[in-house]
């Protein structure tokens, strides 16, 4: 009983560290994906003042090193936007970007967390394993085998319903997208002015929408890769 419950608790921090992973690498290791979704989504046109590219990505490079604590304030990030040099964001978009830099770094915290709870578990379980496996090599095929076949059920389950969410979720993404909000911050900050502050204009609901369905992409690569590791382990331990 209590291998089973680590073995749950092993595959629920999986998907929790992959999850977190995912969406990591999505927002800061995929090369010209900003630029990309900016150009399909021609949102110079949209914007309230002239800005060429190059300056758009300067004041969003400079936005994503904010949200990854690597600098302190948005405060020294300029661009040139209509003819002269001036700030790119608002004090309102000051103020939500915040926000969001707390709820990066928390995120941050938990993947740290679950990647450990991970770890750990697994080596316990791997060390389980070794210790039933010398005391008696017909422990080996039953114990292990079957420990394989719950981290595979967990982790079937749990995006059963994981799937079911996203479903749900894509049905009125708009409404969706405000809850999200309305849990995440405590203030209004986040409800911007397409007329005065550009970043809401620079970051259209279609880019949220193609970046959810790009963690989840690269989130099941990473699940199935595993899984299929799993279970190639459990068919090994039957033989």
């Amino acid at each position: 009983m209590k291998l089973r419950l680590i073995t749950i608790i092993c595959a629920l921090a999986f998907m929790t560290t992959a999850l977190f992973t995912a969406a990591y690498i999505a927002v800061y290791h995929i090369p010209g994906y900003y630029q990309h979704q900016f150009e399909e989504n021609e949102v110079q046109g949209n914007l309230n003042r002239e800005i060429d590219m190059q300056n758009i990505m300067t004041a969003f490079n400079g936005m994503l090193e904010y949200l990854r604590g690597n600098r302190n304030t948005l405060n020294n990030i300029k661009i040139v936007a209509d003819s002269r040099l001036q700030e790119f964001y608002t004090e309102r978009e000051k103020l939500h970007l915040s926000d969001v830099k707390r709820v990066f770094l928390r995120s941050y915290r938990i993947r740290r967390l679950s990647a450990l709870i991970f770890a750990i578990s697994s080596a316990y379980l791997i060390a389980a394993g070794i210790f039933y496996n010398s005391k008696s090599k017909a422990h080996r095929p039953s114990i292990t085998a079957s420990l394989c076949r719950l981290f595979v059920f967990t982790c079937v389950i749990t995006n059963i319903v994981f799937a079911s969410l996203i479903g749900i979720i894509s049905i009125n993404f708009d409404k969706a997208f405000t809850i999200f909000h309305h849990l995440l911050f405590k203030n209004d900050y986040w409800l911007l002015d397409p007329n005065t502050d550009d970043l809401i204009n620079l970051l259209p609901e279609s880019f949220f929408i193609h970046m959810a369905l790009t963690i989840v992409g690269i989130y099941s690569v990473i699940v199935i890769s595993v899984n299929l590791i799993v279970g190639v382990l459990q068919k090994s331990c039957c033989k």
